[in-house]
């Protein structure tokens, strides 16, 4: 049979070639696409930096395609992209949100980036029942979600909303957490500069988090920020501009 799953057009990868000869590469989190992490990339690429924002396996096609991945999948397609970077720059960082801070980790405790900057790192989530999903994934393998629809929402969110966010799929939410523990082992091997950003309001990471970054890490992080009312994709919030300075200045540092 064939199939006929396309990428939403906001989802399709984004490289901007730079001239400053530095690379970043900006991951998006589990339920993500690339087009939120658009405004950074851009940003970035005006201060000189080539920008590569690749879209995980199954994230932004359709929930049936989401269920054909996994940690593996996602792992190794973020790892390749990275080596594929690297291999044509002397200078690559790592900015990512959420899941894509977990992948930037593992990373970086393997190559050893320039700088890695972590917005909203899921190394723990608020929502419990994600931590459940390795077992409920043989019984209940995708859960209902009641969310309110997004005020005006475009035809992109709308779609996201009916395929991704409105379900738990708890095979998916396994891998997501095979991957949390996997990067919470490997932090004492990070041995690049590293910053992380949190949020007081937001709904998924808690700031909790903070204080295990801060015991893990092989090294005091160089840069840290709290954000008084920013939600889980900060960008989507009303501190986004202050979000966007805020990794520019780290990058300069």
């Amino acid at each position: 049979m064939k199939n006929y799953t396309k990428v939403l057009k906001t989802a399709l990868p984004l490289h901007l070639e730079g001239t400053n000869g530095k690379a970043v590469i900006i991951q998006h989190g589990y339920n993500g696409y690339p087009a939120e992490m658009y405004g950074l990339a851009e940003r970035l690429n005006k201060e000189g930096y080539t920008v590569l924002v690749p879209r995980l396996p199954g994230h932004a096609t359709s929930g049936a395609d989401f269920r054909k991945t996994n940690w593996k999948l996602w792992t190794s397609h973020f790892r390749n992209e990275y080596m594929n970077l690297n291999a044509r720059y002397d200078s690559v960082s790592i900015a990512a949100v959420s899941m894509g801070c977990l992948l930037a980790l593992m990373t970086a405790a393997e190559f050893e980036p320039e700088k890695l900057i972590l917005l909203a790192p899921a190394l723990a989530v608020k929502q419990k029942i994600v931590y459940s999903t390795p077992l409920l994934r043989w019984f209940v393998p995708v859960i209902t979600r009641k969310r309110a629809p997004e005020p005006e929402a475009g035809e992109d969110r709308l779609y996201m909303e009916r395929e991704y966010w409105s379900h738990y799929y708890s095979a998916q939410l396994a891998s997501f957490t095979k991957i949390m523990r996997k990067a919470r082992r490997i932090l004492n091997d990070v041995d690049c500069p590293v910053y992380y950003m949190l949020s007081e309001t937001d709904g998924t990471v808690p700031l909790e988090v903070g204080r295990m970054l801060d015991e893990g890490l092989r090294r005091p992080a160089a840069g840290t920020h709290v954000l008084k009312n920013s939600p889980h994709v900060f960008f989507e919030g009303p501190e986004n501009e202050f979000v966007l300075d805020k990794v520019v200045d780290w990058m300069a540092e």
